[in-house]
Protein backbone atom coordinates (compact mmCIF):
# COMPACT_ATOMS: atom_id res chain seq x y z
CA UNK A 1 0.00 0.00 0.00
CA UNK A 2 1.45 3.33 -1.01
CA UNK A 3 1.26 6.52 0.99
CA UNK A 4 0.20 10.01 -0.01
CA UNK A 5 1.94 12.85 1.78
CA UNK A 6 0.34 16.20 2.33
CA UNK A 7 2.35 19.40 2.53
CA UNK A 8 3.01 20.74 6.02
CA UNK A 9 -0.25 22.09 7.33
CA UNK A 10 -2.29 20.03 4.89
CA UNK A 11 -3.96 17.91 7.54
CA UNK A 12 -4.94 21.02 9.49
CA UNK A 13 -6.46 22.58 6.36
CA UNK A 14 -8.26 19.32 5.52
CA UNK A 15 -9.74 19.28 9.04
CA UNK A 16 -10.79 22.92 8.81
CA UNK A 17 -12.49 22.37 5.44
CA UNK A 18 -14.50 19.43 6.80
CA UNK A 19 -15.44 21.41 9.93
CA UNK A 20 -16.67 24.30 7.80
CA UNK A 21 -18.58 22.09 5.37
CA UNK A 22 -20.05 19.58 7.80
CA UNK A 23 -20.92 21.93 10.66
CA UNK A 24 -22.26 20.04 13.67
CA UNK A 25 -21.55 16.68 12.00
CA UNK A 26 -17.85 17.50 11.48
CA UNK A 27 -16.52 15.75 14.60
CA UNK A 28 -18.32 12.51 13.75
CA UNK A 29 -17.21 12.69 10.11
CA UNK A 30 -13.57 13.41 10.98
CA UNK A 31 -13.41 10.60 13.55
CA UNK A 32 -14.92 8.20 11.04
CA UNK A 33 -12.33 9.29 8.47
CA UNK A 34 -9.63 8.51 11.02
CA UNK A 35 -11.11 5.09 11.70
CA UNK A 36 -11.08 4.33 7.98
CA UNK A 37 -7.41 5.31 7.73
CA UNK A 38 -6.60 2.60 10.27
CA UNK A 39 -6.91 -0.24 7.76
CA UNK A 40 -4.08 1.11 5.61
CA UNK A 41 -2.02 2.05 8.67
CA UNK A 42 -2.46 -1.50 9.98
CA UNK A 43 -1.09 -2.93 6.71
CA UNK A 44 2.00 -0.74 7.00
CA UNK A 45 2.51 -1.54 10.70
CA UNK A 46 2.09 -5.26 10.02
CA UNK A 47 4.60 -5.17 7.15
CA UNK A 48 7.13 -3.30 9.29
CA UNK A 49 6.60 -5.43 12.39
CA UNK A 50 6.59 -8.70 10.49
CA UNK A 51 3.51 -9.97 12.34
CA UNK A 52 -0.15 -8.94 12.70
CA UNK A 53 -0.79 -6.13 15.21
CA UNK A 54 -2.19 -8.40 17.95
CA UNK A 55 1.00 -10.50 17.81
CA UNK A 56 3.32 -7.54 18.45
CA UNK A 57 4.56 -7.09 22.00
CA UNK A 58 3.31 -3.85 23.54
CA UNK A 59 6.82 -2.37 23.36
CA UNK A 60 7.11 -3.30 19.68
CA UNK A 61 3.61 -1.96 18.99
CA UNK A 62 4.42 1.46 20.48
CA UNK A 63 7.78 1.56 18.73
CA UNK A 64 6.20 0.69 15.36
CA UNK A 65 3.35 3.14 15.91
CA UNK A 66 5.76 5.98 16.66
CA UNK A 67 7.87 5.07 13.64
CA UNK A 68 4.78 5.01 11.44
CA UNK A 69 3.62 8.44 12.62
CA UNK A 70 7.09 9.98 12.37
CA UNK A 71 7.79 8.52 8.90
CA UNK A 72 4.37 9.65 7.68
CA UNK A 73 4.85 13.19 8.95
CA UNK A 74 2.19 13.07 11.69
CA UNK A 75 4.65 13.72 14.54
CA UNK A 76 6.11 11.81 17.49
CA UNK A 77 4.05 9.70 19.91
CA UNK A 78 4.83 8.30 23.32
CA UNK A 79 2.80 5.92 25.43
CA UNK A 80 2.00 6.52 29.11
CA UNK A 81 0.41 3.91 31.38
CA UNK A 82 -1.83 5.85 33.77
CA UNK A 83 -3.41 2.93 35.64
CA UNK A 84 -7.01 1.93 36.34
CA UNK A 85 -7.41 0.73 32.76
CA UNK A 86 -6.42 4.06 31.20
CA UNK A 87 -3.39 4.91 29.10
CA UNK A 88 -2.33 7.98 27.21
CA UNK A 89 -0.74 8.76 23.89
CA UNK A 90 1.27 11.97 24.02
CA UNK A 91 1.79 13.47 20.57
CA UNK A 92 4.43 16.11 19.89
CA UNK A 93 4.73 18.16 16.72
CA UNK A 94 1.35 16.76 15.74
CA UNK A 95 0.30 17.45 12.14
CA UNK A 96 -3.42 17.73 12.86
CA UNK A 97 -2.87 20.45 15.47
CA UNK A 98 -2.18 24.09 14.71
CA UNK A 99 -0.42 25.98 17.52
CA UNK A 100 -1.62 29.25 15.95
CA UNK A 101 -5.26 28.32 16.53
CA UNK A 102 -6.97 29.04 19.80
CA UNK A 103 -9.69 26.44 19.90
CA UNK A 104 -11.90 26.13 22.94
CA UNK A 105 -11.65 22.34 22.88
CA UNK A 106 -9.31 19.67 21.51
CA UNK A 107 -9.64 19.30 17.76
CA UNK A 108 -7.58 16.32 16.53
CA UNK A 109 -10.64 14.30 15.57
CA UNK A 110 -9.01 12.38 12.71
CA UNK A 111 -6.27 11.29 15.09
CA UNK A 112 -8.83 10.29 17.73
CA UNK A 113 -10.60 7.98 15.28
CA UNK A 114 -7.35 6.59 13.87
CA UNK A 115 -5.91 5.82 17.30
CA UNK A 116 -9.15 4.26 18.52
CA UNK A 117 -9.32 1.91 15.57
CA UNK A 118 -5.61 0.99 15.61
CA UNK A 119 -5.70 0.25 19.34
CA UNK A 120 -8.90 -1.77 18.91
CA UNK A 121 -7.23 -3.82 16.18
CA UNK A 122 -4.07 -4.28 18.28
CA UNK A 123 -5.86 -5.61 21.37
CA UNK A 124 -8.83 -7.30 19.71
CA UNK A 125 -11.50 -5.53 21.75
CA UNK A 126 -13.11 -2.08 21.65
CA UNK A 127 -10.87 0.79 22.73
CA UNK A 128 -12.15 4.33 23.08
CA UNK A 129 -9.94 7.39 22.67
CA UNK A 130 -10.54 10.89 23.99
CA UNK A 131 -8.29 13.89 23.37
CA UNK A 132 -7.81 15.83 26.60
CA UNK A 133 -5.08 18.28 25.56
CA UNK A 134 -4.41 19.83 22.17
CA UNK A 135 -1.71 22.02 20.74
CA UNK A 136 -4.50 23.81 18.83
CA UNK A 137 -5.93 25.05 22.12
CA UNK A 138 -2.63 26.23 23.56
CA UNK A 139 -1.39 23.03 25.22
CA UNK A 140 2.25 22.00 24.78
CA UNK A 141 1.26 18.60 23.34
CA UNK A 142 -1.76 16.71 22.12
CA UNK A 143 -2.73 14.08 24.68
CA UNK A 144 -5.15 11.26 24.01
CA UNK A 145 -6.51 9.02 26.76
CA UNK A 146 -7.48 5.49 25.81
CA UNK A 147 -9.20 2.59 27.50
CA UNK A 148 -12.37 0.57 27.55
CA UNK A 149 -15.35 2.65 26.38
CA UNK A 150 -17.10 2.36 29.77
CA UNK A 151 -14.00 3.59 31.60
CA UNK A 152 -13.48 6.57 29.31
CA UNK A 153 -17.16 7.44 29.62
CA UNK A 154 -16.66 7.76 33.38
CA UNK A 155 -13.63 10.00 32.82
CA UNK A 156 -15.59 12.10 30.32
CA UNK A 157 -18.46 12.55 32.78
CA UNK A 158 -16.09 13.67 35.54
CA UNK A 159 -14.39 16.13 33.20
CA UNK A 160 -17.80 17.47 32.12
CA UNK A 161 -18.49 18.18 35.81
CA UNK A 162 -15.38 20.41 35.83
CA UNK A 163 -13.18 17.85 37.59
CA UNK A 164 -9.48 18.04 36.81
CA UNK A 165 -8.03 15.23 34.76
CA UNK A 166 -6.13 13.99 37.79
CA UNK A 167 -9.32 13.92 39.89
CA UNK A 168 -11.27 12.22 37.09
CA UNK A 169 -8.64 9.48 36.84
CA UNK A 170 -8.41 9.11 40.62
CA UNK A 171 -12.18 8.55 40.79
CA UNK A 172 -11.91 5.36 38.72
Amino acid sequence: MGEVRLPAGGLVEFRRAIEEAAGKDAVRALREAGRRLAADAEVILTERGGVPLPALSMNDFWEQLNRYFEDSGWGHVEHEALGNGVGAVVARGWAEADPNESRGAPGCHISTGLLAELLTRAVGQPVAVMEVACHSQGDDVCRFLFGAPTVLLLVHRKLAQSASLEDALAAL
